[in-house]
């Protein structure tokens, strides 16, 4: 065996990982997921307006004062049974909150979607 050979199986065996080293890496992987599976059962379990308060300040003054449509604000949030909540129960948070609907009539071919916009905008028609 060459003096590089040597070398080279030295070094990679010295970065073999202990098993006491993938044991504790095991166990902290196990605690991680444990915590994020809570993380999401709590959120799931907190009431539908804290949650989308949550998600609502996330969003940019910007584009809340253009208007939000419900379908992708419904995606964004967790439901307690199913994967999302009913876009009828996001609405009346989003009422209970001070938001206002408004249809934007402006093009026929795509339909007239609502277009939901916060308490503080003075946006016509409302």
């Amino acid at each position: 065996m060459s003096k590089q050979h040597r070398a080279f199986m030295t070094d990679m065996l010295a970065n073999i990982p202990s098993v006491e080293h993938i044991a504790r890496q095991h166990t902290s992987d196990q605690q991680r997921k444990a915590a994020e599976k809570e993380r999401q059962l709590r959120a799931r379990l907190t009431p539908l307006d804290d949650r989308l308060r949550r998600v609502l300040d996330n969003i940019p003054d910007s584009i809340k004062a253009e208007g939000i449509r419900l379908p992708p604000l419904v995606h964004q949030l967790a439901g307690r049974i199913r994967q999302h909540p009913s876009a009828g129960d996001v609405g009346k948070a989003l009422r209970r909150l001070g938001w206002r609907r408004k249809r934007d009539w402006s093009n026929g071919d795509e339909g007239y979607p609502a277009v939901w916009y916060p308490p503080n905008n003075n946006e016509k028609g409302l």
